[in-house]
């Protein structure tokens, strides 16, 4: 059985996560059914629970700063997030159930890397980065760069999330998030859209999208075909078309490769039409 430790600072955190076989742990909603079905054998438990620096939610030179010990809840209630980026705030309340949401961190949320994963392409959209730890150094590494493949990340053995910093977005700005799970609603999409788009009036200046479900990782676009053209029918075809051929899924109980990309383009041209009757609204 494992030993199980509770460091009370980040550097007790780093120093114990120097040991052969040691694992953090936030919520443990994966790590627990992980450790159950013997698909991990850690010598020991970090529980990242008391340090303190790894909580709190705030605001740094305009960039909301989210502590990787932050839940699920905390992001999807907060003020702040609610007020600087609502799409985090309506994407994390959609992750699960409230017990999930209750005790699901940030932190082991991304460090888990599961492609199904609701937060990262919103993270992707957004243009976030990930402060990393390890001992006395520390890398930012933006969203995009952070997962590698299926359920693998650049994250070291001995290496922590203890950040995520997001960029001030332009009052241009517009974004959502629409994920489609024809069974459960707490059950993981079978795909998620983010979307990201600055517009001057109905013309896009710059247009972000990102998904979950529909590739080996996280998959974000930057969708240079929209620059200077309306946000209208067109554009949303160009989008859909742009997406689906980007996209790389694996058939399984939510439906073929085929079925996958087609949803792709579909909830591409359904938030983004959300975003238009958003801008018409004057809503964000």
């Amino acid at each position: 059985m494992a030993e199980f430790s509770a460091p009370a600072t980040l550097e007790e955190a780093l120093e114990q996560l120097r040991q052969p076989g040691a694992l953090a742990v936030g919520g443990g909603t994966q790590v627990g059914l992980l450790v159950r079905h013997g698909m991990l054998q850690p010598r020991r438990l970090v529980w990242l629970g008391r340090v303190s620096e790894l909580h709190g939610i705030r605001v740094e030179n305009g960039a909301l700063a989210i502590g990787a010990g932050a839940t699920l809840a905390e992001i999807a209630t907060s003020p702040r997030v609610r007020q600087l980026h609502p799409m985090l705030a309506e994407a994390a309340a959609q992750i699960g159930n409230p017990r999930v949401r209750a005790v699901a961190t940030l932190g082991g949320h991304l460090a888990h890397a599961d492609p199904r994963q609701d937060l990262p392409p919103v993270l992707l959209a957004l243009g976030a980065s990930i402060l990393v730890e390890r001992g006395r150094s520390r890398r930012e590494v933006p969203a995009g760069d952070f997962f590698t493949a299926p359920f693998e990340t650049v994250l070291d053995q001995d290496e922590l999330v203890t950040l995520v910093r997001i960029p001030p977005g332009s009052p241009r700005r517009r974004s959502r998030y629409v994920r489609f799970a024809p069974g459960s609603e707490s059950d993981y999409a079978t795909v998620g859209v983010a979307a990201s788009v600055e517009l001057e009036g109905d013309t896009v200046l710059a247009a972000r999208m990102a998904l979950c479900g529909v590739h080996p990782r996280p998959l974000g676009l930057d969708l240079v075909e929209l620059h200077g053209r309306r946000l209208d029918d067109r554009s949303r075809e160009i989008a859909a078309e742009a997406v689906a051929r980007a996209c790389d899924p694996v058939g399984d109980q939510r439906g073929s490769a085929a079925y996958k990309r087609a949803m792709a383009g579909l909830w591409t041209r359904r938030v983004l039409r959300q975003l238009a009757a958003d801008r018409a609204h004057g809503g964000g």
